[in-house]
C-alpha cells in the first residue's frame, strides 16, 4: 500500500463495528437482511420472513417490502427515512462475468418523487449474498463523509468516516481497491458503489459499481443510472459502500430441479487414479490456472480422456476459482464437450436446413438402426457416438455426415454401412 493510500485509511475514523456469522445459503436465500441507520450509527440484521418469500420473488420485490416498511405518506426523496435498499433475489447471479451479477437498486426518486428502481450488472450482489445477506438497506444520513465497510472476511460491518477520500467514483474505486485488498490478486474480491461529484450537483445522479478488471489491472464500473438514485446515495453523505468478499465463490445448487434429468448425465464414469489427476492437473497447470482459459482446458482434457470427468470439473474449481455451476454451464453448452464418456469416433449428421429437405433426419434414424442406439448415445463397445448438429459448413454437398475427421457428403441412406466399413479400414483398426 503506498504512502498516499496508507495516509487516507490511517485518517478513517470508526463510529461502530459489528461483527456477525455467515450463514449458509438455503435455494439461494441467507434469510438475512443487513439494516443500517446512519442517524443513529445502527447496524442490524434483521430475518428475511416466509411471508416476504412467499408475497415476493427476487430483488425487486424484497426492495419494495422493505421500502414499504420505511416510508410514509410525507416521504420524499431525500427525508431521512427514504431507504436506498439492494437486492440480488434468491439466485443473485454469478460471477461468470461482470453484466451477470445482477443487483435491484430502489429508492424514492428526486426526478418523479415516487418509488425508483434500477439493475446493474457487476459483482456487488453476487458478493453481497456470498457475504451472507439478501438485501441491504440503508436510511438516514451521515453527518460527515462516510464509507460503509462489509467485510466478509473477518466477518464484521462497520460504519466509518473517510476525510480524505475523494468523491469522483473512478479514482475512488482505484483507491479503495488498493486499500483494502490484501494483495493484487484479492483485488477481484472488492466491489465498491459510490455515485460521484455530478450526484451532489444534480437530481439525476447515477450510482457506480466496480468491478475488477484483471486484464487492465484496475477497477472499472458498472451503473445504475435511473432515478437518480445517486443523488439519494449523496444526500446520505455516503462515499461509498464496499464489500470484501471470502474469496469462496460458490456454484449453486438448486433443490427438485426438474430439468437437471436433460443436462446432468445418468452415471459419471469414475476417473481417481492418481496418475489421471496428475494428467488433469498437468493440463490445467499448462494454462497457468488462469480462469480465462478454463474452456481450452476442458478441450484438452475432453481431448484426453474423450468426455468431461467429473474430477475435472473438481481440480478446475479448485485450481483457477472458477465456479462449479458455471464449469457444468459450459461442459452441457457445448456440443463438443460431453459429461458421459463418448466413443473414439463420433458420428455427426447434419440437421441444418439445406441437409434436412434432402432427407439427413432419415440418415439419422438409419444411424441409430445400424448402430443400437439413438443420437447422443455411445455404443456398448465405445467405438461409435452418434449426434445429429445444426451446421457441418458444407451445404453445397447437402445431406453431409462426419465420420471422425471425414466429412462425406450427397450421402445416400443405401451407402451409411459401405461408408463405416470404409472408414474403419481407412484407420487400419485405430478405432478398436
Amino acid at each position: 500500500m503506498n504512502a498516499h493510500i496508507q495516509k487516507m485509511r490511517d485518517a478513517h475514523e470508526l463510529i461502530v463495528e459489528v461483527p456477525y456469522e455467515i450463514s449458509p445459503l438455503e435455494k439461494g436465500y441467507s434469510n438475512k437482511i443487513l439494516r443500517i441507520d446512519l442517524d443513529k450509527n445502527e447496524i442490524k440484521i434483521l430475518p428475511v420472513t416466509q411471508q416476504m418469500k412467499d408475497l415476493w420473488v427476487g430483488g425487486k420485490g424484497f426492495d419494495l417490502w422493505i421500502t414499504f416498511n420505511e416510508i410514509t405518506k410525507d416521504t420524499k426523496w431525500d427525508s431521512p427515512e427514504n431507504p436506498i435498499c439492494f437486492s440480488p433475489g434468491p439466485l443473485s447471479g454469478t460471477t461468470s462475468f461482470p453484466g451477470s451479477g445482477k443487483t435491484i437498486v430502489t429508492a424514492i426518486s428526486p426526478a418523479t418523487n415516487s418509488i425508483m428502481d434500477s439493475n446493474v450488472g457487476g459483482y456487488f450482489g453476487p458478493f453481497l449474498k456470498f457475504s451472507g445477506f439478501d438485501s441491504l438497506e440503508i436510511i438516514g444520513k451521515a453527518k460527515d463523509e462516510t464509507i460503509i465497510l462489509i467485510d466478509a472476511v473477518h466477518k464484521k460491518i462497520s460504519i466509518e468516516k473517510a476525510p480524505l477520500e475523494p468523491i469522483d467514483s473512478h479514482v475512488l474505486a482505484e483507491e479503495l481497491t488498493e486499500m483494502y485488498a490484501d494483495d493484487v490478486e484479492d483485488r477481484r474480491n472488492i466491489a465498491v458503489v459510490s455515485s460521484g461529484r455530478g450526484a451532489t450537483h444534480t437530481r439525476m445522479g447515477l450510482l457506480n459499481f466496480s468491478f475488477y478488471d484483471w486484464r487492465r489491472k484496475l477497477p472499472r464500473l458498472k451503473q445504475a443510472g435511473r432515478g437518480g438514485i445517486g443523488t439519494v446515495f449523496r444526500n446520505k453523505n455516503l462515499k461509498a459502500i464496499l464489500i470484501k468478499n471470502t474469496n469462496k465463490i460458490p456454484d449453486w445448487s438448486v433443490q427438485e430441479n426438474k430439468v437437471q434429468k436433460l443436462v446432468i448425465p445418468k452415471s459419471f464414469e469414475k476417473i481417481d487414479s492418481e496418475k489421471s489427476i496428475e494428467e488433469i492437473q498437468n493440463i490445467i497447470t499448462k494454462w497457468k490456472t488462469n480462469p480465462e482459459f478454463v474452456i481450452e482446458m476442458m478441450q484438452d482434457i475432453q481431448e484426453k480422456f474423450r468426455f468431461i470427468p467429473k474430477v475435472a470439473i473438481e481440480e478446475i474449481n479448485k485450481m483457477t476459482g472458477t465456479p462449479k455451476a458455471y464449469l457444468y454451464h459450459i461442459s452441457t453448452f457445448y456440443k463438443s464437450f460431453s459429461l458421459e464418456k463418448k466413443g473414439k469416433t463420433t458420428i455427426q449428421v447434419c440437421m441444418g436446413t439445406a441437409c434436412h429437405v434432402k432427407g439427413s433426419a432419415k440418415l439419422l434414424d438409419s444411424f441409430e438402426r445400424i448402430l443400437k442406439i439413438k443420437k447422443g448415445g455411445t455404443t456398448e463397445d465405445n467405438k461409435y457416438s452418434l449426434e445429429a448438429v445444426a451446421c457441418l459448413g458444407a451445404c453445397s454437398i447437402a445431406p453431409v455426415v462426419k465420420i471422425g475427421d471425414e466429412i462425406y457428403g450427397d450421402v445416400k441412406i443405401t451407402n451409411l454401412e459401405k461408408m463405416i466399413a470404409e472408414y474403419e479400414k481407412k484407420m487400419g483398426g485405430d478405432n478398436e
